[in-house]
């Protein structure tokens, strides 16, 4: 399927067709020496000479413009970042890239105009196709890697007013801005009147903005169709300017620029405009036709100084947007998602709406008997249905064609439990369904339960969704608390007790103790000069100067033992640029939310940059692995026939645990929110023996241990894991097992990190989703005051009379995909999980975070290392939390209450984050020391026996009830042999 494009391949830099020619002279290259080992000493040079003559010289710099000298240290880091990441291991699957260059791209395109708006995995409505009836009606939705886009809001004023618009980043305006799709709007506020085709964003709604975009990086999957998108939303605006489009792979390192526009009259009726698109068609790297390398200094300069070029364009697509144009001109019906009632065909006007509406419902019931829920948003692209580039498919065109990208497995939740979940409660289990109804309940053993609800191998719980259930403590539900309860697990406080026994036992004081020593943070003098001193891009010297320009400085602890290193100072130094720019940025992400909304892309990005930048195990050596799915712990409940008998003093243990922290909180105007925080885990856990007590009473323990067992997640994705790989211990395990079959099983049953899954394909379509993510269709649920308490980190901060600022007031490299066996064995740091700002989604995230760092407390406990923590950052929006967990006497403890978190906007609160990660790093290298200890002691048969994870578990499951089912085929087959047996007659 094609949208009518026609291409250009230009082979001479002065060949490019004529409407674009003057905006593609911007591709004139930034001098630099040659240097083909692309050495660094020799950017300062490069970054002092003058530009060439371009090839058209009336786009001349602004006095106040930025150059690419500006943003030196970041050019130079991201060629440096990329250049490492490609010589790492993939791990199962592939690094992503974009992490990397979008920072580029972000912190250049915020230069392009005071009003820029730049969005982040952007979901557009793709074009129609160029024959209409074989456009599938669920091919609607395209992704954007990022766009800078002007924006028009409305406000609250008069409809004429609408179109003089002023800055966003005046305040008032800014606090009468709402998001696009918001429902929750004041009703002063009008919406814009435009016709849906004056937008190409999605979404649903009342319209209170329109977004045209001017730079457009996308994949190749998505590239041609969001130019195609772009160049008729803008024929509906009126503007005439062509499109500027990077096609970058997410995994790759080459950026090449296409520039688009469209036939200048308007095609025949029925038909759209042809789209015409101009590239190079040499894959070799030359600015001069817009191939860059982001790995290649030189061509990276080239290509941020093409960015800075855009401001002369940006200006003009701004000046030409008036609403007024779009209520003049021809309406033009490019969107794939409305229909063009004027251009089919057959019959009056009634009997084609009803065949369409007819249309519509068929294929909406068919798919919805496959889906799992209904999407906020209409279906994604896929990639059976994607765009044919039969005209772009020249062997020269190489460099902007990507691997097809493996998702997350697509497991889908029982009808049943769908529709409860609709109403945002835990379900409601066959067990306690029927146990309401037993006047004499018999209990069963619980290999007798595990057996016959293996037997009917319910699907289980994607982990996302079993995160997103109410919580209703240890009820028969599936709820988190059992999940943690039933693996030996609990959350506790970061409170030191007064009970040496308790100490001991739990290693809370231990613990709290070291979570203070690796989050621990003093400004001094000596911090102050050396950063001071360090060259920082011009474009971010400002926060620099703000942070080091602070009265006395602030002090968060007052030990002197608490400031970092030397050395960890030098290291943040060296990369302190990548720092502000990430709080630059985050601050224009925050600004955007106000105005437009935000999705977890729109900040996760920052928080990647600064992970990949700062976590170093090793000289020259980082490991952090992006969007990966992890094995989750089994439910050992399910296989421990005494857990009923002490389940009682379990829970009794664990509330006098939460008493004697209560009672360790000094109960003062400091201490407040941390004082009810430690009160209300009191009552959950009184509440936790009430739970059991009862379902003792009941007789239906084992029933309801084994069906949480049948319906827990297997596996999570991870948005961001921190590793430190300890070599060869994957080999030296693997050489005690002898037969290769036992050693892939083995493997994929205990190896914590797991490489990117494919998506199954889509039952209803027949097609694979193209898509990595989609929106998160979780219901939004109730909370309670007792969980507002326990599980949002961002409520009260332990040390919120010691922040300096409040929040408010801070305004491809092709590769074959190895396994981690053929490589290291990968022991787990810090896993991160990130959402959106948004208060519903932190019980969420909490809970998935739990269920990250229990298996790798797990995990780690299988090799010999316990009484290790492992640590977790939990992220909304700005905000991120640090977390940890342990295991001590075959308990595992997860603090995640009087806990520190950052804003990322302070850039002082930055710093403090990121002095944290070289600690992580040397906390790492200590585990693997530990670990290579234990290898000796190791026994792998005793691992391969009863593997620590949730896969193995079902595995097992179903080899136990396919050994049921036969001995029942056994059974009947001899009773019927024996009924077919001839009476003896007397």
């Amino acid at each position: 399927m094609t949208f009518g494009e026609v291409v250009h391949y230009v082979t001479q830099p002065t060949g490019w067709p004529e409407p674009v020619r003057g905006i593609a002279s911007l591709l004139s290259p930034f001098h630099c020496p040659d240097s083909p080992n692309n050495d660094s000493e020799h950017l300062p040079s490069a970054l002092s000479s003058t530009f060439l003559q371009s090839l058209v010289p009336h786009q001349a710099l602004a006095s106040d413009s930025y150059t690419a000298k500006d943003f030196q240290v970041l050019i130079q880091s991201t060629a440096a970042g990329l250049s490492a990441l490609a010589e790492l291991p993939h791990y199962g699957g592939e690094r992503s890239t974009v992490p990397h260059w979008s920072q580029l791209f972000h912190s250049l395109s915020n230069t392009l105009s005071p009003d820029v708006m730049i969005l982040e995995d952007a979901s557009f409505i793709m074009p129609r196709a160029q024959n209409v009836a074989s456009q599938p009606l669920n091919l609607i939705d395209g992704r954007a890697t990022l766009l800078a886009a002007h924006a028009i809001f409305s406000a609250p004023r008069t409809h004429s007013d609408t179109s003089r618009t002023s800055s966003r980043n005046e305040k008032d305006e800014d606090e009468s801005m709402h998001s696009a799709d918001s429902d929750s709007s004041d009703g002063s506020v009008e919406s814009l009147d435009l016709p849906l085709q004056a937008h190409m964003l999605s979404g649903r709604g009342r319209r209170l903005s329109a977004v045209v975009p001017v730079l457009l990086v996308a994949d190749s999957h998505n590239i041609v169709p969001l130019m195609c998108s772009t160049l008729y939303q803008r024929r509906v605006w009126g503007i005439r300017q062509p499109v500027v489009g990077l096609c970058c792979s997410s995994t790759g390192t080459i950026a090449t620029a296409i520039f688009g526009w469209l036939d200048p009259d308007q095609s025949e009726e029925g038909h759209m405009p042809a789209a015409h698109l101009a590239l190079a068609a040499d894959i070799g790297l030359d600015s001069r036709m817009g191939v860059f390398d982001f790995t290649d200094t030189c061509s990276a300069i080239n290509l941020a100084q093409f960015i800075l070029g855009l401001r002369t364009h940006f200006e003009d697509i701004k000046g030409s947007m008036s609403i007024e144009a779009v209520d003049s001109l021809t309406p033009l019906h490019w969107r794939s998602d409305l229909p063009d009632f004027e251009t089919q065909s057959g019959g009056p006007l009634d009997e084609r709406v009803a065949f369409w509406t007819h249309q519509v419902h068929v294929e909406t019931s068919s798919s919805e008997a496959s889906s799992s829920s209904s999407p906020d948003t209409p279906p994604l692209l896929s990639d059976t249905a994607l765009v044919s580039y039969e005209t772009m498919s020249s062997p020269l065109l190489a460099t902007i064609v990507e691997d097809e990208q493996v998702h997350g497995a697509n497991i889908r939740v029982p009808q049943d439990t769908r529709a409860i979940n609709v109403k945002g409660r835990g379900p409601q289990t066959s067990s306690s369904k029927r146990s309401s109804k037993r006047t004499s309940p018999g209990p069963r053993s619980l290999s007798e339960f595990r057996t016959s609800t293996s037997s009917r191998a319910p699907s289980p719980y994607p982990n996302s969704q079993f995160a997103a259930l109410s919580d209703t403590g240890l009820d028969d539900s599936m709820t988190l608390s059992n999940w943690l309860f039933e693996r030996n697990a609990f959350t506790v406080g970061r409170i030191p007790v007064r009970s040496e026994e308790l100490a001991k036992k739990t290693g809370i004081n231990t613990m709290v103790e070291l979570y203070d020593h690796m989050t621990a943070f003093t400004w001094s003098d000596g911090i102050k000069t050396i950063l001071s001193n360090v060259k920082v891009d011009r474009f971010v010297s400002g926060i620099r100067t703000d942070l080091c320009t602070m009265n006395g400085g602030p002090n968060c602890q007052s030990t002197p033992n608490d400031v970092p290193s030397l050395e960890d100072v030098e290291f943040i130094s060296s990369k302190f640029s990548v720092l502000l720019h990430a709080v630059t940025n985050a601050r224009q992400c925050d600004d955007i939310a106000k105005l437009q909304g935000a999705n977890e892309a729109d900040r996760r990005h920052e928080w990647d940059a600064l992970l990949l930048n700062f976590f170093q195990p090793a000289p020259s050596q980082w490991d952090v692995l992006l969007e990966r799915q992890l094995n989750l712990a089994r439910n050992p409940a399910a296989d421990d026939t005494s857990f009923a008998s002490r389940a009682i003093k379990v829970t009794e243990e664990y509330q006098d645990f939460c008493i004697e922290q209560r009672r360790c909180v000094p109960l003062t105007r400091e201490t407040a929110g941390s004082w009810e925080q430690a009160a209300a885990a009191e009552n959950q856990a009184m509440q936790f023996s009430y739970d059991i007590m009862h379902r003792l009473l009941m007789g239906n323990f084992a029933e309801v241990i084994a069906d949480h067992s049948s319906k827990d997640p297997v596996t999570g994705k991870c948005d961001a894991i921190l590793v430190v790989p300890c070599s060869g211990v994957a080999t030296m395990t693997l050489q005690r097992i002898s037969s290769v079959e036992e050693k892939d099983t083995f493997l994929k049953s205990f190896m914590l990190v797991q490489g990117p899954k494919p998506d199954k394909p889509d039952t209803s379509t027949g097609e694979t989703p193209h898509q990595i993510e989609t929106p998160d269709g979780h219901p939004r649920k109730t909370t309670s005051s007792r969980s507002l308490q326990l599980h949002n980190p961002f409520l009260h901060h332990p040390d919120r009379h010691q922040v300096t600022q409040t929040q408010e007031a801070i305004p491809s490299r092709d590769a074959p995909c190895d396994e981690p066996s053929q490589q290291n064995l990968l022991l787990p740091v810090l896993l991160a999980e990130y959402k959106k700002k948004d208060e519903s989604a932190i019980s969420t995230s909490m809970n998935q975070m739990k269920t990250y760092l229990v298996s790798a407390v797990t995990f780690l406990s299988k090799l010999g290392i316990v009484d290790k923590p492992v640590f977790g950052l939990i992220v909304n929006g700005t905000l991120g939390a640090v977390t940890m967990a342990w295991m001590r006497n075959k308990q595992i403890y997860v603090m995640e209450r009087n806990i520190r978190y950052y804003d990322i906007r302070d850039p002082f609160q930055a710093l403090q984050f990121v002095s944290i990660l070289p600690r992580l790093a040397r906390h790492g290298l200590d585990l693997c020391r530990l670990l290579e200890k234990q290898l000796a002691i190791i026994d792998v048969k005793e691992l391969q026996s009863r593997p620590w994870s949730k896969l193995a578990q079902r595995q097992e499951d179903k080899r136990l009830a396919a050994a049921q089912q036969t001995r029942s085929e056994e059974a009947v087959a001899q009773d019927r042999g024996s009924d077919g047996a001839e009476p003896e007659r007397i």
